[in-house]
Formats: C-alpha cells, sequence, structure tokens
C-alpha cells in the first residue's frame, strides 16, 4: 500500500468519512498529520461541527463578531457544497477581519492611546490596520517597523518605536513578540532559567541602539556663522612673513565670530521656541549608525568592566555581521525576519494556529527555550514551511487552518491542564474576547458595520500635514531666516519676562506686609500665561502666517467619541407609537451619559485602549501594559454590567437591528425563534421550544425579554464553540 493510500485509510478509520474532505491539499496534510498524531496517542476526533456551530464560530474567529440574522439564514439556507470554503474566502478579504485582527495586534504589540504621543499613536494605528488589510507580508511589516526612520508624518510605523522610551525594554518586548523568547531577566543578570547572559542582551541591544526617539528640535539650527572670508585676491600680493600674520589673524576673528554669533543666537532660538517647538515631540524616530551601547555601572561578571561599549552579535540563529552599505538596524532587520531564523517562522505559524484553535502547539507562545517541543514536531515542522511557502501572508495561512476538517470539528469542551499535551481533535472552548463581545452586540443593535473600519482619520491627516508644513518652513527659512526672527522675538519674549519678574515681585511684597488681600492673584497667573502665550504666537506667526499658526497653536484633537445619540430611520420613528417614542428619547439619553453603551462603531474604532470601568475593559480588554494582557476571566462586575446594565436597553431599543427584527414576526413563538437566531445563529430545540411554550404561556409579550436577558448573560452566547 503506498503513502497516499496509507494515510487516506488512516483518515477513515479516524472518523474523517463524516466530515467533507478539505477544500485545500495543505488543509489534507495539516489533517493527516494530526489524525496520525491521534493514532499514536490512541484518542478519537470530535464529531462534525453542526452548520449553526460553525456560521457562527467563523464570523466570530474570522472577523470577530456573531453573524447578522441575515448573514446566518443566507447561509443556512444555500445549498451550495462549497459555501463553508467561500464564506471563509469573503471573510478574510472583508474589513471586518481587518477590524478583529487589528485588536489581536493591538494585545500583542500594546498599542495605546494613553501614551504622550497621541498623534503618532493614532496614525501607528492606522498604520497598522492597512498593513493588515493589504495582507502585507509578515515578514516585511516586521522589517518595515524594525528600520522605519523620519516623522509620523511619512509614516505612522515609527509609533513602533515611541511606544517605550527605555530601548533595554523595546528589545525585550520585541524580542518577546517576534521570536518568542523572554530575555527581560537578563537584561540585569545572568538569565536564571535559560542559557541567556547579561552580555548577550546588551550584545542583541547592539542592534537597536542607534535608534533615537527623542525629536531634536534645535538640529536643523546648529549650522554656524561663516565670519570673515579670505581676501585671496591680497593674500597674492603678500610675502611668507605678511601671509602668515594674516592667516594667523583671519583664523583668529574667524573662531570668534563664529564662537560669539552661534552662541548668542542659538540661545536666542532655544528661548523663543521651547513651548513652539512642543507640537513635534514624539513624532520621529531617526537611525543614527554607530550608536553602541555601555555596561551598565554595577555589571559584576568578569568578562568586561562597567562602561565597556558592546557590539553588536546575535544571541542565537546564525550570525548576523553587518554588511557594507548597510545599517547596523537593517542587519538586524534582515537576520530577525530571515527563514533561516529558527524561531521568526515558527513564532508566527504557532501564533496563528492558536488564533484558530485557541492553544497553540507551542505553549507559552512566548517562552520558547532551546528544549521546547511542540506537542505535534511534525506538524509545527509543516506549519512552520507552510508559513515560508505562503511568502508570510497570514490570510492565506489561516485560510489553509480554517478549511481542515480538525478545526470543522466540534469544540472540545473540557479544559486541557496545564502541562498536558492537547491532540487538537477540534479547536477548544473558548470564552469571547471583550471585543468580540462588543462587536457582536454592535451587531445586534446596529448590523454589520464593518466597512466603517476603514474611514480615514481626516482630522490626523490634517495635522500631519501642518506638522510637515511646519518642519519643511523651518528648513526653507534656513539657519538665518530663524536666527532674524528670534532675535526679533527675543526682544518680546525679554519684554514679557520682565513684566513676569514685576508681577511676582508684587505678590512677594503684598504677601510680606500682610495685604496680599488687595491683590488678584488668579488674574496676575493667568495674564503671566497670556504673556507666555503670546510670545509662542509671535514666533508661529513670523514663521508660518496667522492662520496655520492657529491650527499649529490649537495642537492635535485626537478623535473624538462616537456620536452622543444613536441615528433612526425616521420611517421607525414615524411606525412608533407615543409611548415608544417617549422610551426611545429617554433611552436614548442614558446611552449619552458616562455610563452609557454607544454601541455605534466596532471595538477597533474606539480609543484603544478603553478607559478603565468601561465595558471593554469590564470584560478583560487589554490594558496595554504587557504583551497579550487581556482576559477572559468571568467576574461579578460583568455579570451587574449584563444583569443591570444598558445592555437589554440597547438590544431592545426600538431602532437597534434586533427589534427590527422581532416587529417582522407575527407570534411570539417567531419572535422567540428569531432570539435564538440572532444570538445563537441556530434555532431552538425540541426540548427548548417546550420549554419557551410554557414561558410564552405563562408571560405572554414578556416572555421574549426573558429569554433575551437569560441568552444574553448565557455561556451558549458568550462563549465561541
Amino acid at each position: 500500500m503506498n503513502a497516499f493510500c496509507l494515510s487516506s485509510a488512516l483518515l477513515l478509520a479516524l472518523g474523517f468519512a463524516s466530515l467533507q474532505a478539505a477544500s485545500l491539499p495543505e488543509s489534507r496534510k495539516i489533517d493527516e498529520l494530526l489524525a496520525q498524531g491521534w493514532q499514536k496517542a490512541g484518542v478519537q476526533p470530535n464529531p462534525a461541527a453542526s452548520e449553526e456551530v460553525l456560521v457562527r464560530r467563523l464570523y466570530l474567529d474570522i472577523v470577530g463578531r456573531i453573524p447578522s440574522v441575515e448573514e446566518t439564514q443566507s447561509y443556512l439556507k444555500s445549498s451550495d457544497p462549497d459555501k463553508r470554503a467561500k464564506l471563509i474566502d469573503s471573510l478574510l478579504g472583508s474589513t471586518g477581519h481587518t477590524s478583529h485582527m487589528f485588536n489581536y495586534w493591538a494585545d500583542v504589540l500594546r498599542l495605546s492611546d494613553n501614551v504622550k504621543g497621541r498623534l503618532t499613536a493614532e496614525a501607528y494605528e492606522e498604520w497598522l490596520k492597512k498593513q493588515l488589510h493589504a495582507n502585507t507580508p509578515y515578514d516585511q511589516m516586521v522589517r518595515n517597523l524594525l528600520t522605519t526612520d523620519g516623522g509620523v508624518w511619512d509614516s505612522g510605523s515609527i509609533g513602533f518605536w515611541q511606544r517605550d522610551e527605555n530601548k533595554l525594554d523595546h528589545l525585550a518586548y520585541t524580542v518577546q513578540v517576534f521570536l518568542g523568547t523572554s530575555i527581560v531577566c537578563a537584561q540585569c543578570h545572568d538569565h536564571p532559567f535559560d542559557k541567556w547572559t547579561q552580555m548577550d542582551y546588551y550584545h542583541m541591544a547592539a542592534f537597536t541602539w542607534g535608534m533615537n526617539t527623542k525629536s531634536k528640535s534645535y538640529d536643523f539650527f546648529q549650522k554656524k556663522a561663516q565670519g570673515p572670508e579670505i581676501d585671496k585676491a591680497a593674500l597674492k600680493n603678500m610675502d611668507k612673513k605678511e601671509r602668515k600674520e594674516y592667516l594667523a589673524k583671519f583664523q583668529k576673528d574667524k573662531k570668534s565670530a563664529v564662537s560669539e554669533v552661534s552662541r548668542e543666537d542659538l540661545q536666542k532660538i532655544k528661548q523663543s521656541m521651547q513651548d513652539v517647538m512642543k507640537p513635534l515631540r514624539y513624532t520621529s524616530a531617526e537611525w543614527q549608525e554607530g550608536k553602541l551601547p555601555a555596561l551598565p555601572h554595577d555589571y559584576k561578571y568578569t568578562n568586561a568592566k562597567p562602561g565597556d561599549k558592546v557590539e553588536p552579535k546575535a544571541m542565537f540563529g546564525p550570525a548576523a555581521p553587518v554588511k557594507e552599505g548597510e545599517s547596523t538596524i537593517e542587519t538586524f532587520a534582515g537576520w530577525m525576519t530571515s527563514p533561516e531564523n529558527p524561531r521568526f517562522t515558527t513564532v508566527i505559524a504557532n501564533r496563528m494556529w492558536k488564533k484558530a484553535f485557541g492553544l497553540g502547539l507551542i505553549e507559552p507562545v512566548d517562552q520558547m527555550t532551546d528544549s521546547t517541543v511542540a506537542s505535534n514536531p511534525a506538524l509545527m515542522d509543516y506549519l512552520t514551511q507552510l508559513m515560508i511557502e505562503k511568502k508570510y501572508a497570514l490570510k492565506d495561512f489561516l485560510r489553509v487552518l480554517y478549511n481542515t476538517d480538525a478545526y470543522q470539528r466540534a469544540a472540545t469542551t473540557q479544559e486541557v491542564p496545564a502541562g498536558e499535551v492537547y491532540h487538537f481533535t477540534g479547536p477548544v472552548l473558548r470564552r469571547m474576547s471583550a471585543e468580540q463581545i462588543w462587536d457582536s452586540l454592535v451587531t445586534l443593535t446596529r448590523g454589520n458595520m464593518d466597512d466603517a473600519v476603514d474611514d480615514d482619520n481626516v482630522r490626523l491627516h490634517q495635522y500631519l500635514d501642518d506638522l510637515a508644513m511646519f518642519l519643511g518652513t523651518i528648513r526653507d527659512k534656513g539657519a538665518e531666516g530663524i536666527i532674524d526672527i528670534a532675535r526679533e522675538n527675543s526682544d518680546r519674549l525679554e519684554a514679557n519676562r520682565q513684566k513676569l519678574a514685576d508681577m511676582q515681585k508684587q505678590l512677594a511684597e503684598a504677601k510680606k506686609s500682610g495685604t496680599e488681600g488687595s491683590i488678584d492673584a488668579n488674574a496676575i497667573s493667568r495674564e503671566a500665561q497670556q504673556l507666555r502665550k503670546q510670545t509662542e504666537r509671535d514666533f508661529l506667526i513670523a514663521l508660518v502666517g496667522e492662520d496655520r499658526a492657529a491650527d499649529l497653536r490649537q495642537g492635535y484633537k485626537a478623535k473624538q467619541d462616537t456620536p452622543k445619540r444613536p441615528q433612526i430611520d425616521p420611517k421607525v420613528l414615524a411606525s412608533m407609537t407615543k409611548e415608544q417614542r417617549r422610551e426611545f428619547m429617554k433611552n436614548a439619553g442614558k446611552a449619552s451619559g458616562k455610563d452609557g453603551l454607544t454601541l455605534v462603531s466596532r471595538a477597533s474604532e474606539q480609543q484603544s485602549p478603553a478607559r478603565a470601568g468601561t465595558f471593554l475593559r469590564t470584560f478583560g480588554q487589554s490594558d496595554r501594559e504587557l504583551i497579550e494582557n487581556a482576559s477572559t476571566d468571568a467576574s461579578v462586575p460583568q455579570a451587574l454590567a449584563l444583569i443591570n446594565g444598558p445592555v437589554l436597553d440597547a438590544l431592545t431599543s426600538p431602532v437597534s437591528k434586533l427589534s427590527q427584527s422581532l416587529q417582522g414576526a407575527s407570534t411570539t413563538d417567531e419572535k422567540l425563534e428569531t432570539v435564538y437566531t440572532a444570538l445563537l445563529s441556530r434555532e431552538p430545540t425540541a426540548d427548548e421550544k417546550a420549554i419557551l411554550k410554557q414561558v410564552s404561556t405563562e408571560r405572554g409579550e414578556k416572555a421574549v425579554g426573558d429569554v433575551l436577558h437569560a441568552l444574553i448573560t448565557g455561556a451558549q452566547f458568550l462563549f465561541v464553540q
């Protein structure tokens, strides 16, 4: 019997006859490798998942939300034998997938609006969404992040470097995310549980040490004044002694002129532009070749001394010598993302496997060591090779995983104990993430909002254009032009400083004499602040004109909260009774309050991360302080949010999609079936129908609200089955 026949026989013996054969050859290969593992371990695969379970699972796993009633019914009614594969392709190509994967990578990369450079943070988020939507190869995306250079108006990718000011910390996060290895302990001492030494850590840090994220506000003013020029005609007519005396005097005069002008004028510039240059802080990343880290003052090992400079050297894998014509950071990026790197490809393949199946072949996904062995080594090797064959296109890789028979089996409901091997007889049962719960509620209230994900942030790009214009204007004027403005402005600055000094003296004298009550300290403080602003305004106006100066002084206005009140179709409003209209306006008012639930856009379009105490954070959204810091653990506040919070108000509002679907049902029984389809993507079972019939008889129209409340708080809704 040949190898193919043997594999086919093995698959049939292990239950694959109950499932449609995987549509992709790569998917079938994965199924074969899994089947070999099942046979060796003596386990049976899970039964096939129902179409109702699969359509809900595919929507949640690929686009991060439950399907709408219409989407569920469209899939279930279709008789197309390829409908499953076609749905997978459609979902992977949608903006909903971009939204869902953004939430995933925001957690991994710790993207946060709550940083000093809010402008750069939002540009970074937008850049990442565009990379994900375009299916930019993962290795290329990582290289772009590592080698990015310039201002945020050039590329939002500089946010990767702006995320952490500490260069040593940044290296630890970089290696953990992209190479799946935790080396942070070696930052301060030799690693206690791995082979890495503190010297190894600094060798790695030397690759990235040259990235400067502190805006060099005055560097383009450093051009020195030229001083006197040599009189070449006169020099020709001088004898040797005269020429020597002339050149000596010339050098002395030039040095004096350059030193005096530069020192005075640069000081004037710095004084005048302290506030003017604030918009440029946290907006750039500039590579400086040749910068090397020095060992810390408390370095205690015998292989070097504290303060010694450390050259770049790779911790593992192939050597990474800096090539001629290539910067150190380019060498590092090429080494890290190379298919020959023993960890880069394995880590991302394992991450995506966990994304689909709920558990990695290697766990934890970011704590690999030389002794790490995957639960199915042959499968891990194949997935690593498959990632290379797919040229690191993550959508293409995920398409293979979602088309496997193993993925399309029923979920394993028993928790896999830590340290035990799971043989992937099906995906593991998982609770929805905070973002999946939010986006599913948005679907119930607003329908498919995926198309709103790709909208450009107009305010962001307007301000980026302003900054680019501002910087370009400064460079166009040059050192001499800036010095002229600074000289003029410094006179006003000095006058304002004198006024401030007089005010402070007046306050001090009043306090000393006990008559401070006669002085309006607040008014003086306001006037002092106004004087400081006046100096900044005058300088900006002189640079870029009054209109553009006003835009720059206002600063970047971060993306605003979602609309306060949901928009309503006039036809729906007209169809309401007077009581329904009154109830709608009351609930809309609740939604606009600080504790309301404005379910008008997907989680990826909200503040990132959400504020503490809000719905997303209550349900476990990461605070973005640590890598993959989200939680799916249940809590009392979560239960209270669903039981007593505004969720039901949003779902039962006359303008919600769910309410409109319920209005189309003529009987209570039909409405209850609609609730099941909307929340669980299936009709109630025969046993459930019997219970619902009893509830309907006892509660009448109130049965719909009762059942809705029970389902929205239950495990069947909150879990990805």
